[in-house]
């Protein structure tokens, strides 16, 4: 397969002044988490990771500045999971083996006024092998978990465990053997389709009308199986004055009156997911309605809602409240009270809200669409082993010298596909590393060449050092030394 890569040997000054500020890639490990999973009659023996972005977890928020920066395992999604099941679940005799396919396992955190939450997702579905070489679909599983709190980045392991321990627990429960809903050819299962990359719940059904009644749950929706209303309901539609307004009409249920102990009045949404009048779905979010619409990808679904927290006019409203008082916050509530309403996507199998300004473009696939590129450095400081050739090459790219005190420049821009970097020393073993790189910063990796003839290594180096050492290998180059 042809992986969009371009490829370059640099002895030339490397323009890196706008990634020399940029945090750390925040590495968190599930070693210090705990499963608590009754025994079932499966094993989980796989890890698939077929997410659309294997580039990073998710962002989250370091420093006195709450710089956004992007966060990810210590190690590849497929070996930090592996391990963690091995450890927390050891094999059991009689079990069944069976394939864990992670579509989503996400992580981000939500800036509010007074509080930070933190959130996770993971979409998944757990397959058990044929001895044809097939695969039934066992169980699909959409989880999500939110906590609120000062400083919630510490959070992040212990809420992807319990993500992780709430599917589990489903898959313990189900029995064996068991009705597989499709079965699925090992092509099939090992590129992520079929199972829940496909639509499958009955409120997705190509021209199957919403059903009128109140939604007490997420999986009610889901099913298109709402609960009886009390009393009668009727939607209504009020217009935002203003042009800035326009297409985004506030959204009312309200019971319709029938007596005079019964009045008309709104409906209220504590403890409701959302409703239907039949032909409009309206979603509860933050304690109002919203119209929900088929998404493009018709997976989800998208609703304009409130205006996305803004943490820069946050900290300015903060900042005018310092220096002029109340006069101040009031000018900076003014400008910011102007923000139009913003569009957000509900993930239908996990039920979690996001903006869309953070989904990205995708494609009909539910992939991102938009071209990016991730930046990787392989350089060779100067070594007691400088007489010693290197050959270098990255995903099927000719191979090439890397000689002492250069360096290699990569661009990668497949979010879901590694990139495979090898290095060799005159006909030795090759020495490979494969990953997908980070996005947000760029990756350095230092060739390390022993004077005792073994193998080369590829050791990964943070940001800042990197940059360091490209700095110093380009004056020594231009100074002639």
């Amino acid at each position: 397969m042809n992986r969009p890569l371009t490829f370059s040997l640099a002895c030339l000054w490397l323009i890196l002044t706008a990634h020399s500020g940029r945090a750390q890639t925040y590495r968190l490990s599930l070693n210090a988490e705990k499963l608590e999973v009754p025994a079932g009659p499966w094993q989980v023996t796989r890890v698939l990771d077929l997410r659309s972005d294997r580039s990073e977890l998710g962002t989250v928020h370091r420093g006195m500045a709450n710089e956004t920066v992007s966060a990810d395992f210590v190690q590849p999604l497929t070996a930090e999971l592996t391990q963690f099941f091995r450890t927390q679940l050891p094999a059991v005799a009689g079990a069944r083996p069976v394939v864990l396919r992670v579509f989503t396992l996400a992580l981000t955190e939500e800036m509010r006024a007074s509080a930070e939450i933190a959130e996770a997702e993971l979409v998944a579905d757990f397959l058990e092998p044929q001895p044809d070489s097939t695969f039934r679909v066992l169980l699909t599983v959409g989880e999500t978990t939110r906590r609120s709190g000062l400083e919630v980045t510490k959070r992040h392991a212990t809420n992807l465990a319990l993500l992780l321990q709430q599917a589990l627990r489903k898959l313990a429960a189900l029995p064996a053997p068991t009705i597989p809903s499709e079965t699925l050819t090992r092509a099939d299962a090992l590129a992520g389709r079929g199972g829940a990359a496909n639509p499958h719940f009955a409120i997705q059904a190509a021209g199957a009308a919403p059903k009128r009644g109140l939604y007490r749950s997420l999986q009610e929706f889901q099913n298109n199986a709402p609960s009886e209303p009390e009393f009668p309901f009727a939607i209504e539609h009020i217009a935002h004055p203003g042009k800035r307004w326009v297409g985004t009409d506030e959204v009312q249920a309200n019971y319709l009156g029938t007596d005079d102990r019964h009045p008309t009045r709104p409906v209220n949404t504590a403890g409701l997911w959302g409703l239907s009048d039949g032909q409009e779905l309206l979603m509860v979010y933050r304690n109002h309605f919203y119209k929900l619409m088929p998404a493009a990808d018709s997976r989800n679904f998208t609703f304009t809602g409130p205006p996305v927290f803004d943490e820069k006019a946050a900290a300015n409203m903060a900042g005018a409240a310092a220096v002029g008082g109340l006069l101040g916050a009031a000018i900076a509530s003014a400008a910011n009270s102007a923000a139009p309403m913003d569009v957000y996507e509900l993930h239908l199998a996990s039920g979690r809200v996001v903006a869309a300004q953070n989904t990205g473009q995708t494609d009909a696939d539910g992939f991102a669409k938009a071209v990016d590129s991730a930046r990787v450095y392989v350089y060779r400081r100067a070594d007691a082993a400088k007489d010693q050739p290197v050959n270098f090459s990255a995903s099927g790219q000719p191979t090439r010298p890397l000689r002492t005190r250069q360096w290699a420049v990569l661009t990668w821009q497949d979010r879901r596909h590694d990139l495979k970097i090898c290095v060799q020393t005159g006909s030795g073993p090759e020495v490979c590393r494969s990953f997908v790189p980070n996005f947000s910063q760029p990756t350095y990796l230092e060739c390390v060449v022993p004077t005792d003839g073994s193998a080369p290594a590829l050791r990964l180096i943070p940001a800042k050092e990197g940059l360091f050492e490209l700095r110093r290998i380009q004056r020594l180059t231009a100074a002639g030394k």
